[in-house]
């Protein structure tokens, strides 16, 4: 092998001086000298705890495999064991959240959960406003937005909505266009 000039002035400018014994690591540890720096001896410490996790970590998936054998021996053995017996193996089956709420408080009486979901108001648009109505009021206006025909309703006694009025009008057979503003309107 072929060393390069700049390697050989380094070693021309070492001279002769003795090259420090190597130390095996596994072996037992040669005596500390005192030019060894302790940033190398704490490098061999670091070494060595790296090399003892590294065996246990080993020694711990050894233990490991043999655990999994252990209990793949002890299922067979369920297994052949409840097929001896004839009756069938109980299927396995998760709990539910609710259910393991439910088996951890006995004490609380059964009781039937609706599904989460938009709370039912019951009926928006009050009984006594209905298609006949709309159509009497949009003869009476002429022509009219949903919220006028509502606030018209809303005078007379009944409080309602544009929006139930927009769906009565379009079932009361009005007709829809579009007015000069941009606006929805119905008329007979």
């Amino acid at each position: 092998m072929a060393i390069s000039s700049e390697e050989d002035e380094s070693q021309s400018m070492a001279g002769d001086r003795p090259e420090p014994a190597p130390r095996g690591r596994r072996g037992g540890a040669a005596p500390h000298s005192e030019s060894e720096s302790p940033v190398v001896r704490a490098g061999e410490r670091l070494v060595h705890r790296i090399e003892a996790l590294v065996e246990e970590i080993a020694r711990l998936r050894a233990d490991n495999d043999e655990l999994r054998q252990q209990v793949r021996d002890a299922v067979a053995m369920f297994d052949r064991a409840s097929s001896a017996v004839g009756e069938p193996r109980p299927r396995r089956r998760r709990r539910t959240a609710e259910s393991t709420v439910l088996a951890a408080a006995p004490a609380a009486p059964a009781r039937r959960r609706r599904p989460r979901g938009r709370a039912v108001k019951g009926r928006a648009t009050p009984p006594e406003v209905t298609t006949e109505v709309v159509r009497a009021v949009i003869a009476k206006l002429g022509q009219g937005t949903a919220a006028e025909i509502a606030s018209e309703i809303t005078r007379a006694g009944v409080k309602v909505s544009g929006r139930a009025v927009r769906f009565l009008a379009e079932r009361a057979g009005a007709e829809t266009f579009r007015g000069d503003d941009g606006q929805r309107r119905y008329r007979l």
